[in-house]
């Protein structure tokens, strides 16, 4: 699994999870943005045989959203992206004071 996504990062962008984070009012660069920005691993989780991350991470602009991806290869494939809830965004802030 890579743990740090930075600028050389390649990311596999389709019509299918572009709709996803589209009905979310999330543009693929707030997501790719966010995964740079020192993104906390939440959880994983297995599908169907494919192992799936859920991260919590910030935008340059402050926007808190969970993202949930796979890696394909070299590539990273993003399943979806929302902003985190209440509860979430509590997680997330306390996780950074722990210095997560």
């Amino acid at each position: 699994m890579l743990c740090i996504y930075n600028e050389s990062a390649v990311f596999d962008w389709d019509e299918n999870n572009l709709r996803k984070i589209r009905a979310h009012r999330i543009k693929p660069k707030e997501v790719e943005q966010g995964l740079s920005n020192n993104p906390i691993l939440v959880y994983e989780q297995d599908v169907r045989g494919e192992p799936r991350y859920v991260y919590y991470c910030e935008t340059d602009s402050e926007r808190l959203l969970a993202v949930v991806l796979t890696e394909r290869g070299d590539r990273i494939r993003v399943v979806t992206a929302y902003d985190l809830d209440a509860g979430q965004k509590r997680d997330y802030l306390a996780r950074r004071l722990r210095g997560e």
